[in-house]
């Protein structure tokens, strides 16, 4: 499922988890993860895999709350690509 943005954080994942997401990912700028990616984790409450899709400034921040899951350019994709299906059971 694909959107390009939602009125609140609330929103977002009421969406994904109605959809039955088993991967949420969050994908923004990397100057706005600082403010919408904790609080979105948080939200999501361990529900689906979270991922953020980016490699922000802030990544340290966001690792110190819980969040592990990190797509972009500089990580091996096919390896990223494999912990997520193994973490899902797959």
């Amino acid at each position: 499922m694909d959107n390009l943005g939602f009125a609140s954080i609330e929103e977002g994942v009421d969406a994904a988890l109605k959809a039955g997401a088993d991967i949420v990912v969050l994908c923004s700028s990397d100057e706005e993860y600082a403010q919408y990616a904790i609080p979105a984790y948080n939200c999501l409450a361990g529900k689906a895999l979270f991922v953020v899709a980016g490699n922000p400034d802030c990544a340290e921040e966001l690792k110190s709350a819980g969040i592990e899951n990190f797509i972009h350019v500089r990580v091996n994709q096919l390896e990223t690509l494999k912990s997520f299906n193994q973490k899902l059971g797959i």
